[in-house]
């Protein structure tokens, strides 16, 4: 009777002694949450503004041009259509180029909150000793929510530029 408590109580220590710290994680919280999202997205938005101010100015100039040529009648040369033509290709251009290099600057400054939330998680899972930091959507049952942690670490690191 002794051994079978014996084994009984070995039994519950070894499986107590292989459970595993499981944390969860909201990232779409994080990411809302923390105070440089917003600081980014103003920013962001801002450039955009201006991007729009500056491409409604460069339209006005073409649409003039374009009333300039519709002025001239028949006198409208070849040459002055190539060069209205010109113009319009080149604002195009320049419509596309400042578009997707504002695409691309957004997709990098968004890339550094997600590679910081990445680091925190980390640091929260090697601080407080967790076998496994997943999102919390993938978390059926149990678990423990370190969100709040995660966004408290971001927070006290170096601020994103």
């Amino acid at each position: 009777m002794k051994r079978l408590t014996l084994l009984a109580l070995l039994a519950t220590f070894s499986t107590s002694a292989f459970a595993l710290k499981v944390g969860y994680v909201n990232t779409q919280e994080l990411f809302a949450r923390y105070s440089q999202t917003k600081t980014i997205q103003q920013e962001l938005s801002n450039k955009k503004k201006e991007l729009e101010q500056k491409i409604q100015a460069k339209g006005l100039e073409l649409q003039k041009l374009e009333i300039d040529l519709k002025g001239k009648g028949a006198s409208v040369t070849d040459a002055d259509k190539k060069a209205y033509e010109k113009k319009v290709e080149e604002f195009q251009k320049t419509v596309r180029d400042s578009q997707m290099k504002l695409n691309q600057e957004e997709a990098k400054r968004m890339q550094e909150i997600d590679r910081l939330i990445n680091l925190s998680i980390q640091n929260v899972a090697r601080s407080d000793k967790y076998d496994y930091v997943i999102e919390q959507g993938a978390l059926k049952f149990g678990g423990e929510n370190v969100t709040q942690k995660v966004l408290n670490v971001m927070e006290r690191s170096k601020k994103i530029k």
